[in-house]
C-alpha cells in the first residue's frame, strides 16, 4: 500500500472515530430536566438519561450549558453536536436527527397564586398577556394558538415579571414551572390555571445535527428505549420529585 493510501486510511479512521466518540451536547438551564449542579456540572432528569444512554451506547460526549438559542444554533450548524431537551415540532422536524423522547412536561399557563384569573378555554386565555422566552417551543405553541406573547431572553426573567404584574400569565412546563418557582424564590407564589395542547406536544428529545452518523443516532435511540423499558428512566425521574 502506498504512503498516500495509508495516510488517507488513517485520516478516514480518525474522522470516523471522532464521529463516534467526540460528541458535544448543548442544553439550557431548564430544571428539573437540565440544570447546573453544586459541583459545577450539568444535572437533571434529561441529563441523567442522556448520560446513561451514552454509557450504554459506548459513546463519549461533553455537555455545555448555554443560552437556549445558542444551544439550538450550535446543533443546527455544527457536526457532532446535539441539543436537549428539545420539543420535536413541525418547524424543527427537518432540521435535526432525533433521539427519544427523553421526557415530557405538559404545556401549562401559570398565574400568581393570589390571581383571580380563571381559564376554562383557550379563548379565555387570549385576553391576557403571556410571558415566554426567545426560542422556546412552548411559547411558540402558545403564540400559534392566538395568545398575546411577551418574550424575554431567559426564562428566569418571567417569574419576577409575573410577580410584579407586568405579565398576566407565564407559559412553561407543568413540572419545570413549579420547580423553577421553588428554586428562584417563588415557591407557593404561582399556580397552574390551564393546560395547552396534547401531551405529545410536550415531549422533549435529544436533537442532533443532520450530519450526525445514522449509526450513532440509532445506538442512542436503542439505548434510550432500553432505559425506558427497564424502568431506569422512571427511577431517575423520581429522584427529582
Amino acid at each position: 500500500m502506498s504512503r498516500m493510501l495509508i495516510t488517507c486510511f488513517v485520516l478516514a479512521t480518525l474522522s470516523y472515530s471522532g464521529v463516534a466518540s467526540a460528541l458535544t451536547l448543548t442544553t439550557e438551564d431548564y430544571p428539573p430536566f437540565n440544570m447546573p449542579t453544586d459541583g459545577g456540572k450539568v444535572g437533571g432528569i434529561s441529563t441523567e438519561i442522556v448520560q446513561e444512554a451514552l454509557k450504554r451506547a459506548k459513546l463519549d460526549a461533553k455537555i455545555e450549558l448555554l443560552p437556549w438559542e445558542r444551544s439550538l444554533s450550535m446543533a443546527k450548524s455544527q457536526a457532532d453536536v446535539c441539543v436537549y431537551s428539545a420539543v420535536r415540532n413541525a418547524e424543527r422536524e427537518k432540521s435535526f436527527k432525533w433521539v427519544g423522547p427523553l421526557v415530557a412536561d405538559e404545556i401549562t399557563l401559570f398565574a400568581k397564586a393570589d390571581s383571580p384569573i380563571k381559564i376554562s378555554s383557550l379563548d379565555d386565555a387570549k385576553k391576557y398577556k403571556v410571558g415566554a422566552y426567545n426560542g422556546d417551543a412552548y411559547g411558540d405553541f402558545a403564540e400559534k394558538q392566538g395568545l398575546k406573547m411577551e418574550r424575554v431572553v431567559q426564562d428566569v426573567q418571567n417569574l419576577p415579571k409575573l410577580a410584579a404584574g407586568r405579565i398576566d400569565l407565564w407559559v412553561g412546563g407543568a413540572k419545570s414551572g413549579m420547580f423553577k418557582a421553588g428554586r428562584e424564590g417563588f415557591k407557593g407564589k404561582i399556580k397552574p390555571v390551564f393546560q395547552l395542547g396534547d401531551p405529545k406536544d410536550s415531549e422533549m428529545w435529544l436533537a442532533c445535527n443532520k450530519g450526525m452518523a445514522d449509526e450513532v443516532v440509532n445506538k442512542l435511540n436503542d439505548a434510550v428505549k432500553s432505559i425506558v423499558n427497564d424502568g431506569t428512566a422512571e427511577r431517575i425521574g423520581k429522584k427529582y420529585q
